[in-house]
Parts: C-alpha cells; structure tokens; sequence
C-alpha cells in the first residue's frame, strides 16, 4: 500500500488564553523533560549493551532485548508520570533510529567488501603474468577453460533470464572462483576475466594501463570515502535540549585531536532551536477525532468580535489516546486536506458507534507524528496579542489610578516561553488507496489473503496438538481474534462512506523513464518497449512550464547565500541560510508533472533510476579525475573538487524521488528502480533505463 503524509498545524483547545497556554506548555515540558531524556537514556543504553556487536553484524536490534531495556525505566521517578502511548513512543524513536543506523552502516560494509574484492583483482597482465609464473598465452587459456564453466553452470540456473541477470551471475562465479582458487594460475584467470568484462585479448592487443590505473584510483577514492563514512559516530539524540550551551563547554573539557574540535566548533557555530524529539502514534486508534464547536472568544474586545462565524464555528479535533482528555487541539491545515480530516472524522464516529462491528484496520489515518517547529506566523500572533493587552492593562490604569499592581499584560502572553515561540504540528500518514471505495476493496481483497491463510494453519495445529494431547488455549484465543478480524473486514460494506474513483488502467508496455542530472535537472522520456520507439520527451523547463521561474529565483538565491555565507564565516557568524523552500515547491510541482505527462501518455510504469551510493560515486569519480588532471597543485586540485561537488549536491534528489513516487502511488501508476546509463543524452538515458527494466523483467508485462 502506498502512504502519503499531510502536515497540519495544532491550536490548543480551551476557552480561555490561560487554558490554552497551559495545554502547550503541558506537552513542551512533557516532550522535553521526560520523553526526549528517555530515548536519549535509550539511546545510550543500546550502544552500551554486551550484545551490540551482534546487533551491528546482522544489521538489526533485537526487539525483545530492546523491550526489555525500555521496561527498566517504567518504574524510574523521572518517567512513572508518563502517558502510556509517550513512554511507548520512545521505543518507538529509538528502534526506528538504530534500524536506520545499522541499515546505513551494514550498506557501507557490504559495499566496502565489494570494492576491495575489486581492487583486488585489478592488476595488470605483466602482474598477472609475475604473479602466476606463466605467460599470457596460458593465462588466457586458462580464462577460456573457466568462463566456458562459467557459462555452463550460469545457463544452467538461470533459464528464462536476462542478460543483465546471466552477465551478474557469472561475475559472482567469477569471484567466487577468483576467491577459492589455491592455484596461482586459476586466480590470475579469473582475475583476467573480470578485469577485462570476460573479454579475452591476448597478445594481439595492447592493454590500456592508463584506464586501469583510473579504475583503479576511483575504487581507492571510493574506499577513503566509505572508511570515513564508517567512522560515524552512534546516535545520540538531543543532548543539548534543555541544557546550556555553556555547562556543556564545560563538561567538554580539553580538545586535542582536531577531527574532535571541528564537530564542536560547528556545534558551537550552528544555531540553537532546542526543540524535543517528535513524539510517534503507530496505532491507527491513537488519535481520537471529534468535533467542537468554538465559543465565541473571549480576548476580543467589541460585541461584534465575540460573535461566532457560522462557517467556522464547528472545527475538527483530536486528542491521543492514554491522554488525559482536557489536553485537545484544534486542527488547521491548507483547504485542499481539509477533506483528510473530514474522512477520518466520519470513520471515527462510524467506529465509536458500533466497535464490535467495525475495525480500525482500515481508517484513513494510519499513523501520526507530533512535533515541535518553528513557526514564525504564530509568533507574530503571539507578539500583536501582546502588545493588544498590553494597551487594554495601560487604559485600566488610566481609568484606575489606585492600581499600580496592573503594570503589564498577564504572564501566559509572553513570546519567550518555548511553548509560546514554537508551534505544534502533526504529520498524519495516510493509506492513499483509503481515499476511494474502489481502492479501498482492493485492500481488503489483499488483507483477506493471510488472515485466511493464517487461520487454515491455526486450525491444522490446533488439531495436531489435540492428537498429541496439547493444550490447545493461545492458539484458540489467536483464531478467535483472527476470525474476528475477518469478520469485521468482510462486513465492511462501504461503511465508512469512501468516493468512488475509478482505478487508473495503463499500457504495460508504455514506460516513462526519469534521468536525473547536475543541479537537479530532470529529463523524463516516454518509450514504446515493444518497438523502442520515443514516444515523447520532455525537458524540467517543459515540465514546470510558468513554475520556471521558481528555479531562476532559487538559483539566485542560492548564489546570494553562498556570498553571504562566506562573509558570515569571516565574522564566525552562523552561516546557517536557506532558499524558503523554494527546492521542495520545485520538486511538488516537478512530480505532479511527470504524473500527468505519463498519464497523457497512458504510461503503465514510471521508471526511477536508482540513487543508491550515487554521490559517493561522483565524489569518487570527482576526486580522481581532480588528481590526474590538477597532479602537484593540491590548492587547484581542492578547488576544482569542490566546484563539482557543489553541483551534486545542490540538490536533494532523494525528496525528488520520493515525490514522484508518492504521486505516482496517487494516481495507480506502478514505479520501478533502474540503473541510469552514465553516457549518452538524457533523453536516451531515460529511454534505455526504461526498456532495460520492461527486458530484465523488472516491470511485470501484464500489470495494469
């Protein structure tokens, strides 16, 4: 199922400002003094456990024995005041961050693995030839006799297969060869055969010793680059929420390796927000959505301000779940979401009125994500509130001189608390197949399968263990619960009232390619895979058209900042700046697109390239190329270097990918990973991406 996150923004319920004021301040100090310290103690934990070693080597944290550390702070004094679903989420930050770490650190691994296995069969042939003892001829006879195997044992297991699949299967051969080989000359074969991508050349041709020195100079570059990667250090959290900047110079002591100062100089130099760890709902029942209808306010000063407005004086809200319930919020958000909440209001009024009949499995709303931001409209509220009072207290004095008590407006109005200055939001996950009555029986369809299955192996290991004697209990109370699962799915009967929308059907064999370049220029070209034809192409400036302009506008912006920051960095100033989201205004209006051009073109599947270690590539690519060219003037070398990494990196292509993939999900369309090609044009780039996954079978031929 495909997801899609909307951000709205949550104003505290209550009647008066006090109330108000006091329910923000509630969840500040909740998330800053007992949830953030607790996954920061987690945190620490989980790096300090005897088992972590194992935990780094298979990639994951074992969810018991995390459980288990999480359960030894329940009863600790600092956290026994903590709301159930608070102390659950941060377990919830904590297994998420380590999943991520270990996920990135095990990539690196197994990609540093790779590469030095490359490098080490990189040699020349006069190496080769040194190494094994014998003459080129019988190296290459030798590499006939083993790649004929290879060949053999490769069409053998992979029938049916593409090309680029047999080409990866017998290179794993290869290796595998090139590794368990005890004679010199078998090893020196194998070693042959990658080098020169199964190509054997013999005498006749003289090798390129230049090009092999490239490849082999990029691999070492890339292995710096990953050793430096690999070195990260293991997540911390927030030390410094509710610290000061100060007592933690102090506890710092004495810096004497340098690599140490540069991260405390820029966490010195790096401007402070203080905000807490966002605060997670994983269940679909932990946000509980009801109506309000808003007084009129008692803040205003006229007859005609305290009057209610009829279109607005009903507005949706939520609570969360093991919270007490005086603790609400009003939620606001841009119009085109508003429907979201409605939705997810219906449904939950649909389920509160009969919860043995209905199930939570299939509510709009999956999960949410609470969070503290920056958010410079309330603040300027907050201040003209301010100054308001402030004028209102000044004319009571005037009216009362026997009240010198009243010299300012009362305390909750004050800018400065944190709980004032930033604002809540809630990001709402939602399952974009929910959003229609058609997609939504497709889900259950797909929901129905395990439960089935599941149970059918219930009831044959219930009626096993009562052959044997064995008790039976947990499984009946698991297939009671199971049954009652199916049970609500199936008498769903559009029960929560879903619009119907049509699912979207494509060619199979229509493909939309995307190619990425420099500085986040996208090149998307439809291809006919049957016959390879180009059936359109289109460049970033066709594709935004009058939204153009924002690139021009970011680019120069960009380029202001770059000077700015150059001149803040003299002073040693925060060099902190940004471009106003500009890049993901581009990016929305980019996908959206490359959505309706492949639905012109009534495109079955998006092809996106894969972007896995791509920067770390360039960089590589970057930095040889930096030292062949520049050799001796390390200052040139450095420069040049950077002024092409700028270019890789002024742009986030992975929310660019992720945009596309969440609007294509939107609109029914399927998206598939491919290797971008490094030479030729873009638009065949993108046309030969696309046609290569529709041959290796990525893309299912048959799939609407």
């Amino acid at each position: 199922m495909s997801k899609s996150t909307f951000l709205f923004r949550l104003d505290a319920l209550g009647d008066a400002s006090q109330i108000r004021e006091e329910n923000r301040r509630y969840y500040w100090e909740l998330m800053t003094q007992q949830h953030t310290p607790l996954i920061n103690q987690l945190n620490l934990k989980v790096a300090q456990h005897p088992n972590f070693a194992d935990w780094q080597i298979n990639n994951a944290v074992n969810a018991d024995e995390l459980k288990s550390l999480w359960r030894s702070f329940k009863e600790h004094p600092q956290f026994e005041t903590m709301p159930e679903r608070a102390f659950v989420s941060a377990r919830l930050v904590v297994g998420d961050t380590y999943e991520s770490w270990l996920a990135l650190q095990g990539d690196r691994q197994e990609e540093l693995a790779k590469l030095s296995n490359s490098l080490e069969v990189l040699k020349t042939d006069a190496e080769l030839v040194a190494i094994s003892g014998c003459s080129l001829d019988a190296i290459c006879s030798k590499a006939r006799e083993i790649l004929s195997q290879a060949n053999t044992q490769v069409a053998g297991e992979s029938k049916k297969k593409s090309k680029k699949a047999i080409n990866g299967g017998i290179y794993k051969v290869l290796y595998e060869k090139h590794r368990i080989a005890d004679d010199p000359l078998k090893k020196c074969a194998a070693a042959y055969l990658i080098k020169n991508r199964f190509e054997i050349k013999g005498d006749e041709t003289e090798e390129d010793i230049e090009h092999l020195k490239n490849r082999i100079h990029c691999k070492e570059k890339q292995i710096e680059l990953l050793l430096k990667q690999l070195q990260s250090r293991l997540p911390k959290g927030r030390p410094w929420v509710g610290d000061g900047i100060l007592d933690e110079i102090k506890s710092i002591g004495v810096v004497e390796d340098e690599a140490e100062w540069n991260l405390v100089e820029s966490a010195l130099l790096k401007q402070q927000t203080f905000l807490p760890h966002p605060m997670l709902f994983h269940s679909s029942d932990d946000l509980i959505w009801f109506e309000h209808e808003r007084p009129p306010s008692q803040d205003s000063t006229t007859e005609d301000e305290r009057k209610p407005n009829a279109e607005s004086s009903r507005r949706v809200c939520v609570r969360f779940k093991s919270f007490d319930e005086k603790y609400a919020f009003e939620i606001s958000g841009d119009r085109r979401h508003l429907h979201i909440l409605q939705q997810a209001l219906r449904e939950r009024m649909i389920y509160d009125s009969d919860i043995d009949g209905n199930t939570s499995k299939l509510f709009l709303v999956r999960s949410a994500t609470l969070i503290w931001k920056e958010y410079r409209k309330n603040e300027n509220r907050i201040i003209r509130r301010r100054k308001a009072a402030n004028k209102r207290a000044k004319r009571i004095v005037q009216s009362i001189d026997k009240a010198p008590e009243i010299q300012s407006a009362p305390a909750f109005y004050n800018p400065e608390f944190p709980w004032n200055r930033y604002q809540l939001f809630l990001h709402c996950t939602v399952e974009t197949e929910f959003l229609s009555q058609e997609g939504t029986e497709l889900v259950i369809q797909q929901q129905r399968k395990p439960i089935i299955k599941a149970l059918q192996t219930l009831e044959e290991r219930m009626a096993e263990s009562e052959n044997k004697g064995e008790s039976t209990q947990t499984r009946k109370a698991n297939h009671s619960r199971k049954t009652g699962t199916l049970r609500r799915i199936d008498s769903y009967d559009n029960n929560y009232d879903r619009p119907s929308k049509p699912l979207y059907a494509g060619i199979p064999h229509i493909l939309t390619g995307v190619a990425l370049g420099s500085g986040g220029l996208v090149t998307v070209t439809i291809v006919d895979a049957t016959s390879g034809k180009i059936l359109g192409c289109r460049g970033l400036k066709a594709l935004l058209g009058d939204n153009y302009r924002l690139v021009n506008r970011r680019q120069f912006q960009r380029q202001l900042n770059l000077r700015r920051r150059t001149e803040r960095q003299k002073r040693g100033a925060s060099s902190q700046s940004g471009e106003s989201n500009l890049g993901d205004a581009i990016d929305q209006h980019t996908a959206n697109a490359v959505l309706d051009f492949a639905k012109k073109h009534h495109s079955g599947c998006i092809v996106l390239p894969d972007m896995k270690d791509y920067r770390v590539r360039q960089q590589s690519e970057i930095a040889a190329l930096a030292e062949r060219e520049c050799s001796g003037w390390k200052g040139i070398e450095k420069r040049f270097a950077k002024a092409q990494n700028m270019k890789i990196h002024a742009w986030s292509y992975g929310r660019l990918m992720e945009y596309i993939r969440n609007q294509a999900h939107k609109g029914g369309i399927l998206v598939k990973i491919g290797q971008q090609p490094l030479y030729g044009s873009s638009q065949e780039q993108a046309g030969k991406m696309a046609i290569d996954a529709y041959q290796n079978k990525t893309v299912p031929k048959n799939s609407p």
